[in-house]
């Protein structure tokens, strides 16, 4: 297995501004701007996420990018988590269920976002390392094969639990 740093955005934008020319593509900001999201630094998943989303449609844009990579928006996961940490746990089981079964994604997807946006966050980093440490104890748990809905809204009570100390 080889290892590679993550590329720069500007890089990945650039080499996928080539590629959208290229191919007669119409790629808008938001869409650019998802592909830097969803593939972290990696130019092949970038360039695999588009080609999926150019089998679709010739513009490019955030939402079709969304429904191809198995990515939820974070405006949708940090919704969800700050439904949670109001304490209204089943409005924030209801936006799980939205992303699990609407949007198509697995647990193991959803709980890798809801650790990504943690970190973004306007909350003590007291609460944060709290929720990390429930997340990654989830995480473990999805590894290991235990139902998803159930160690999902698990982490949802947690998070319930934690924003009424907040």
């Amino acid at each position: 297995m080889f290892r590679f740093s993550p590329l720069n955005s500007d890089d990945i934008k650039n080499y996928i501004r080539k590629i959208a020319q290229k191919e007669n593509l119409e790629i808008t900001k938001d869409g650019l701007e998802t592909l830097i999201f969803v593939s972290q630094g990696d130019l092949r998943k970038a360039i695999n996420v588009l080609q999926v989303g150019a089998s679709l449609s010739n513009k490019i844009t955030a939402d079709l990018l969304y429904e191809t990579s198995t990515t939820a928006n974070p405006k949708d996961v940090q919704s969800l988590i700050l439904t949670a940490l109001d304490g209204d746990f089943m409005a924030a089981r209801n936006k799980l269920y939205d992303l699990l079964l609407k949007n198509g994604l697995s647990g193991g997807d959803v709980i890798k976002q809801i650790h990504r946006t943690i970190f973004d966050l306007t909350i003590p980093d007291v609460s944060k390392i709290k929720l990390i440490e429930k997340t990654g104890e989830i995480e473990f748990r999805l590894t290991e094969g235990s139902n998803e809905h159930i160690q999902l809204e698990t982490l949802l009570a947690q998070f319930a639990l934690e924003g009424n100390k907040l």
